[in-house]
């Protein structure tokens, strides 16, 4: 039904044929090539508008943007985090469709994300709350109804004010969104997308379908749809982040699917390294690395640290990363593959020169071999990952 009335707006509005998808590891300059094409691709006539899930990563779309376009983002540019583009754009203004009322959502109710929702299919206390804000796990489906109801008007009104819409960190959409995402797709707007898929910490709502389509499943199933909804899949595995080193290291992690590095670098104790507990106060304190767990469990010697989503889009020269068990137990034998390893490939992919682990005791493996690192008249001992 919904992909009909559409398909009723194409018979207006000419289609789009140049959809993007970007499918590219962490450190080949995702958020950059967004907007370098934004940049390149203004249309004075409307409006361009820019999403990310979180309020961090629509920070890094500004900076991002006004450091390629003179210190500025342009009047006609929106950068909205996912659900304020929804609620803006999409929900708020065709609310009488549904409400037979205006102005009486506000915001949207992210309390209710977990947990069953007793409430009834497509009725107000489905889609809201007491207060009228949106129930965030039902957002997208909300805006798709909108849609429905109003014969189109929602995707015709995007029509009509934007030409372009970029949506960043792509595997962070997962049910309904996709749903909503195919109709972009369809729609006289281009669309560009980027992500990762081996970076899928986190996600935008509990979804009840389309489980096998969003999420980490995203990009497999956009391959399945790519002809019939205009899509281009470009996919770029080589890293201006990390060196060869980190690029191997970060490989046994996804196997299938190997990164490679386009670094070249000349720094001291460059590699991916095992250091001993009794030496992780002069190790910090010579290199100041920054300290990444894997969550608020993991402990860290009582060393402020980040954990590893948080550090997600970040850049660092150095990282120092306190193991949990399965960490641990990943060092001792990398051959034995981590269940869900999005969060920890988050964590080791952060580094530009060195990444090191700190061990309580050292097993040398087929993986790691001894070596030394020399800090101004000291050195300790280390293992060192065997590169190919």
């Amino acid at each position: 039904m919904i992909l009909k009335n559409l398909s009723n707006t194409q018979n207006i509005l000419p289609m789009q044929l140049n959809n993007v998808v970007v499918l590219a590891c962490a450190g080949a300059g995702k958020t950059w090539g967004m907007c370098n094409d934004s940049i390149c691709c203004d249309n004075i006539s409307k409006k361009t508008l820019m999403i990310s899930y979180t309020h961090k990563g629509v920070y890094s779309i500004q900076k991002e943007y006004a450091k390629q376009n003179l210190g500025v983002v342009n009047n006609n540019v929106k950068i909205y985090t996912w659900f304020q583009f929804l609620l803006r754009e999409l929900i708020k203004p065709y609310q009488k469709s549904f409400l037979n009322e205006i102005s009486q959502i506000k915001s949207c109710d992210f309390s209710q994300m977990y947990g069953i929702d007793y409430s009834r299919k497509n009725s107000k206390e489905y889609f809201l709350n007491s207060h009228s804000d949106v129930k965030a796990n039902h957002a997208s489906e909300f805006a798709i109804l909108l849609n429905e109801l109003s014969n189109g008007a929602v995707l015709r009104r995007l029509e009509e004010t934007y030409s372009c819409i970029y949506i960043d960190e792509l595997q962070d959409l997962v049910g309904k969104d996709i749903e909503l995402l195919e109709l972009l797709f369809l729609s006289s707007i281009k669309i560009y997308c980027v992500g990762d898929y081996k970076q899928a910490t986190l996600k935008t709502h509990n979804p009840k379908s389309n489980k096998k389509k969003g999420g980490m499943y995203v990009f497999s199933y956009l391959e399945t749809i790519k002809e019939s909804h205009h899509i281009e899949i470009i996919r770029n595995n080589f890293s201006r982040r990390f060196i060869a080193d980190i690029a191997q290291f970060a490989n046994l992690f996804y196997t299938e699917d190997p990164v490679f590095s386009e670094v070249k670098a000349n720094e001291q104790a460059m590699g991916v390294f095992q250091i001993l507990e009794e030496d992780v106060h002069k190790y910090i304190r010579f290199f100041n690395p920054h300290i990444l767990r894997y969550d608020k469990k993991t402990f860290t010697l009582n060393y402020t640290s980040l954990n590893f989503g948080v550090s997600k889009g970040m850049t660092m020269d150095r990282v120092l990363i306190f193991p949990n068990g399965p960490l641990n137990k990943f060092l001792l034998n990398p051959s034995n593959r981590i269940a869900t390893p999005d969060k920890y490939y988050v964590g080791i992919t952060r580094a530009r020169y060195s990444l090191t682990f700190v061990m309580k005791r050292f097993s040398k493996t087929e993986y790691f071999t001894k070596d030394k690192i020399h800090m101004g008249d000291h050195e300790i001992e280390v293992l060192k990952f065997i590169s190919q």
